[in-house]
């Protein structure tokens, strides 16, 4: 009986914003952090996972805007505020990749992974579900749909 690896994070109904593609882009981030551990775990080119982890970065930068440009456009109180927790969970972001790139040995790589686990979960089970009220009150809907094919599943 082999024993699979567990996925560093799983999705959970709890997680959601109740925004279809923020909900979409925080999937896509977790399906980002769940392959580069399984593939740092099966031991891969060390090239491909920063690949992976350059995906990760840049999907982040992508959804903030998302998330940024429609708390704006909704008139969000804490935009501002939100928008400086940002800045600071992509320098977080930055300094885990910087870590794992320089990583000499596995048992760092796993520890960057927990990291890495844990500033995904502070930024979606913390902050954004504090807007989660707020969207309840908007046509968030419609205003996705103004926004074109920015609105697609991810």
């Amino acid at each position: 009986m082999g024993s699979r690896n567990m996925p560093l994070i799983v999705w959970t109904d709890r997680m959601s914003v109740g925004v279809k593609l923020l909900d979409n882009d925080h999937k896509k981030l977790v399906l980002l952090a769940n392959e580069l551990h399984d593939k740092t775990a099966a031991g891969r080119n060390r090239k491909a996972l920063e690949n992976i982890f350059e995906e990760l970065a840049n999907y982040t930068r992508l959804h903030f805007y998302h998330e940024e440009r429609l708390l704006a456009e909704t008139g969000y109180h804490g935009s501002v505020t939100h928008r400086q927790e940002h800045d600071q969970l992509l320098e977080q972001l930055m300094e885990l990749q910087l870590h794992f790139t320089n990583s000499q040995d596995l048992a760092h790589d796993m520890e960057v992974m927990n990291r890495l686990r844990v500033w995904l979960f502070k930024h979606i089970q913390g902050a954004d579900q504090e807007f989660v009220p707020h969207f309840k009150t908007k046509s968030v809907d419609s205003i996705l749909s103004e926004w074109g094919g920015h609105n697609r599943a991810a």
